[in-house]
């Protein structure tokens, strides 16, 4: 199936000039934020928005949390960003963040944790436990203590969600998670840290993810002399699956990451794991901030809204 005509002419449109990866920092930030208000989903009017700070130590990490309001949720979910942990934040998916609310009628929790490189690895997987443990600490004072708490993110986010969820961090801070997730929800998720596969190779250029682009995360946000690190961290690297909670994973055919994503879906099989997985044969990665620029995106949209609200359902 070919690639919906609308993201199509977005990626088209996005490779002209020298590249995203050839941005200055703050543009490539700045670039990002200002993607979602153009193509993205908009605000939602049957969604309130709540904005504050969470304490870590030293740290103020803003989160915004997402409330439908003509419905009583059944899910709370901790939501971390993509933009391979060094773009991207509450502006970046807050038009996903709000339809994710409105259409599968849940709490969500979006976290603004600390950017690489002036925040390495591990530092924002540390903030999103912290937040995690927040929402947990908290959850009846937020409302949230007769929903079903969980984690999701995508791209990046969906490393670190799932590095929460699989608990694959051995780090010592991981002992800290108060609460196992109850569910994941990873959509186009990185969890192969070595990112070695075909469709880098078929899918590496011309789209808005890119080979260029993916290196250039990778090395703002790893120290590369640090390999131990690389295999702590990388969930497809977790020996036993078994025990992992609830899967939702979603998956993209026009994607750099396709492959590590459709892996990880048949491993988590394998191991007899409660999963359930879409892959989407005409979008690629970053589909989801282009709803407002395509019929079709939206329709893939309203189905990933879809399989979250059936989850509640069930």
């Amino acid at each position: 199936m070919k690639l919906i005509t609308g993201q199509r002419i977005l990626c088209t449109l996005g490779n002209i000039g020298p590249g995203f990866h050839n941005m200055p920092l703050k543009g490539m930030r700045k670039g990002y934020d200002a993607y979602d208000r153009w193509f993205g989903s908009g605000n939602q009017r049957d969604v309130s928005t709540t904005d504050l700070q969470v304490t870590l130590e030293a740290n103020q990490i803003p989160i915004r949390i997402y409330r439908p309001i003509n419905a009583q949720p059944r899910l709370t979910m901790v939501y971390f960003h993509g933009g391979g942990y060094v773009i991207g934040g509450l502006e970046s998916h807050h038009g996903f963040c709000s339809l994710l609310a409105s259409r599968a009628a849940i709490n969500i929790v979006a976290v603004d944790y600390r950017l690489c490189p002036e925040s390495p690895l591990p530092a924002p997987i540390l903030d999103g436990l912290g937040v995690w443990n927040w929402v947990v600490d908290q959850a009846a004072e937020l409302g949230f203590q007769d929903t079903v708490l969980g984690v999701g993110g995508d791209s990046a986010g969906g490393h670190l969600a799932a590095v929460l969820a699989m608990q694959t961090m051995d780090l010592e801070e991981a002992s800290a998670l108060k609460a196992v997730p109850s569910f994941q929800f990873l959509l186009y998720p990185w969890v192969d840290m070595d990112q070695q596969s075909e469709s880098l190779r078929l899918y590496g250029k011309g789209l808005l993810l890119t080979e260029a682009v993916v290196n250039l995360f990778r090395q703002s946000s790893i120290n590369r002399d640090n390999q131990d690190l690389v295999e702590r961290i990388s969930p497809m690297a977790k020996a036993d699956m078994q025990g992992v909670p609830d899967t939702l994973l979603v998956t993209a055919e026009y994607d750099v990451l396709r492959d590590q994503g459709l892996a990880m879906a048949e491993r988590l099989k394998q191991a007899g794991v409660n999963i359930q997985h879409r892959h989407l044969p005409d979008c690629t990665h970053g589909f989801i901030s282009m709803g407002r620029f395509s019929a079709a995106t939206g329709r893939r949209l309203e189905e990933i809204c879809t399989l979250l609200r059936d989850y509640g359902d069930n």
